[in-house]
């Protein structure tokens, strides 16, 4: 079986050349996109990171079970102004009590503005055992 010079078959093969210029561009917007989200979005995790070791840090050193709420605040406040962290509202410290156990919970989010007027929120929550 011969391929005929006009066939279907030889003219796609002889058109195809590659990625056009439009698809090209529009990849390198979307790779750009996802780079400029990652890289706003990242402080913030940093951040909650940065949270969680001091409240790990807190715990391991200190009774967390003895220890007031405001005491706890203030010691957080102390590491994270240490670390640099200024966006943090020390009211998303709280003392919860669930089935029995005490926990000290920090749950905040964090609004990253992207470009123009859209935002990325992050929602962080964590808990930590008050023994």
């Amino acid at each position: 079986m011969s391929i005929q010079k006009g066939s279907l078959a030889s003219f796609s093969i002889a058109k195809q050349k590659g990625a056009s210029f439009f698809g090209t561009v529009m990849l390198l917007v979307v790779i750009g996109m996802v780079l400029l989200s990652g890289l706003k979005v990242a402080p913030s995790y940093l951040d909650n990171g940065v949270i969680v070791n001091a409240m790990e840090g807190m715990a391991n050193n200190n009774d967390l079970a003895e220890m007031s709420v405001a005491e706890i605040r203030s010691l957080l406040q102390r590491s994270l102004q240490t670390n640099n962290i200024n966006r943090f509202d020390m009211s998303s410290v709280q003392a919860v009590r669930a089935d029995g156990q005490d926990y000290i919970d920090i749950n905040y989010e964090s609004r990253v503005p992207l470009f123009y007027n859209i935002e990325v929120v992050v929602i962080f929550e964590n808990r930590f055992e008050r023994n």
